[in-house]
C-alpha cells in the first residue's frame, strides 16, 4: 500500500500541483478569482456569478451563450497550460524526449482545470435548478454548449501545438532513439550518476492514460 501512495505522490500530476502552490503562486490568483466568482464568493452583490452561471447573448440564455463562456474558460485553461509549461519546462525535460511534449504537460496538468470545471457544473446546475427553475432539458442544453465551447477552444489549441510538435520530433526522433538506444546499452560503470533533481517525478501520464517512468536526459 505504502508503495502505491509514494508512486501516487510523486506522480507528475500531483507534484505539478503541488509546484503550483510553492512557485508563482499569483498564477493561482486568477483560478481563485474563478472558484470564487462561481460559487458566489466574489462580488456576489453585483451579481458576478450569474454571467457565469446563466450567461445571456441576444438577451437569452442559450447553448450558444454558455458555449462562449465555455471558449473563453478553454482559452484561459490553454494559456495557464502554456504559461506553466514555459515557467516549468526545466524541470520537466524528460518531456522534450517524448512525442507530443506539450500534450503530455496538458494531461498531467489537468487537476486544478478539471476540478474548476466540476465546480462549475454543479454550481451552474444548482443555479439553473433553483434560481432559474429551468426543465432538466433545457439544463442539460446548457451544459452541453458549456462543454461544446471548452471542448472547440481546447481542440483548436492543440491542433495547432500538434502541427508544431510533429515538425520538431520527426526532425529530432532519429537522434532521440540514437542516443536513448547507445545510452541503454552502457555498462553501468559508465552511466551517469543519478541527479539531484528539484522536482523528483517517478511516473507521468502518456497521451493514452497510461503510467510512464521518465527517461534520463543528460546523456543527449
Amino acid at each position: 500500500m505504502k508503495k502505491y501512495l509514494v508512486g501516487i505522490w510523486f506522480s507528475l500530476p500531483v507534484q505539478l500541483c503541488l509546484l503550483h502552490f510553492r512557485k508563482y503562486q499569483v498564477l493561482l490568483f486568477f483560478w481563485y478569482i474563478l472558484f470564487a466568482t462561481v460559487t458566489g464568493n466574489f462580488m456576489a452583490t453585483f451579481g458576478a456569478y450569474s454571467l457565469y452561471l446563466a450567461p445571456e447573448y441576444l438577451d437569452a440564455v442559450t447553448p450558444i451563450s454558455t458555449a462562449i463562456v465555455g471558449f473563453a474558460i478553454g482559452v484561459f485553461i490553454m494559456g495557464w497550460n502554456i504559461t506553466t509549461f514555459i515557467l516549468h519546462s526545466r524541470n520537466l525535460k524528460f518531456l522534450a524526449t517524448t512525442a507530443q511534449p506539450f500534450l503530455k504537460y496538458c494531461i498531467n496538468n489537468a487537476i486544478i482545470p478539471l476540478l474548476f470545471l466540476l465546480v462549475y457544473a454543479i454550481s451552474a446546475i444548482d443555479y439553473a435548478t433553483r434560481k432559474e427553475f429551468l426543465p432538466t432539458l433545457e439544463i442539460l442544453l446548457l451544459v452541453g454548449g458549456f462543454i461544446a465551447g471548452v471542448g472547440l477552444s481546447i481542440t483548436i489549441a492543440f491542433l495547432y501545438f500538434f502541427g508544431a510538435d510533429k515538425t520538431i520530433y520527426s526532425s529530432m526522433s532519429a537522434v532521440i532513439k540514437s542516443a536513448n538506444n547507445r545510452y541503454d546499452h552502457l555498462p553501468p560503470a559508465k552511466k551517469l550518476p543519478k541527479e539531484q533533481k528539484e522536482l523528483r517525478i517517478d511516473w507521468f501520464l502518456t497521451a493514452n492514460f497510461q503510467l510512464r517512468k521518465p527517461r534520463e536526459v543528460r546523456h543527449y
